[in-house]
């Protein structure tokens, strides 16, 4: 199981550095379009490890429900990271530019992404 959890940081890590590495422009809109990125992302590697859990099941390397969730619950995380970095940088740079984070610039930002849907 160690093995494949391994296997799949190495992909999730793999995909973080095939995100480019870009300035952030911290426009509004540029946070909206991130957010989307970010969960087509997240949506993209959550959908082939699925694949890859059912391709397990299938040859019978997976055989109890407890081992199913447990290698999809230790894929997600990866993936998760992989996918909100830029998402996250954004805010950093968010952050950086209004001297620090505080939890009313934070509830700005947030309340940002839901207002541009």
């Amino acid at each position: 199981m160690r093995k494949f959890i391994g296997i799949f940081s190495v992909v999730a890590a793999v995909a973080l550095l095939l995100i480019p590495d870009t300035k952030i422009d911290v426009s509004e809109s540029e946070g909206s379009k991130l957010v989307t990125e970010s969960f087509d992302i997240y949506e993209s590697l959550w959908r082939t490890h699925a694949e890859a859990t059912a391709d397990k099941l299938a040859s019978g390397e997976l055989t109890t429900d407890t081992e199913v969730w447990d290698y999809l619950a230790a894929g997600q995380a990866p993936a998760r990271k992989a996918a909100f970095m830029a998402l996250a940088k954004y805010e950093q740079a968010q952050f950086e530019e209004n001297e620090g984070w505080s939890a009313d610039l934070h509830e700005k930002i947030l309340r940002s992404y839901v207002d541009e849907r």
